[in-house]
């Protein structure tokens, strides 16, 4: 696994050593939410699913994914 930034500014995270490998794109989307502020995607690279998340949603995110990481590391 690897992660590497693209033109577009987005962090691409798992195999990107070559053409269909599976990773993950992760950087802010070029809609809005209803108030007007960013929102961030995450989606696969070269398979066009995307899930927009509101900046709430992405700082829940980021502290779950911290939560769990912080766990695995005390095991």
């Amino acid at each position: 696994m690897a992660v590497a930034g693209d033109d577009g500014g987005e962090l691409i995270v798992g195999d990107v050593t070559h053409t269909g490998g599976r990773a993950l794109a992760v950087g802010l989307a070029s809609s809005a939410d209803g108030e007007g502020r960013p929102v961030v995607g995450v989606g696969w690279v070269e398979q066009g699913e995307r899930l927009e998340l509101t900046l709430d949603e992405a700082a829940a995110l980021r502290d779950e994914l911290t939560r769990i990481i912080d766990d695995a590391a005390r095991a």
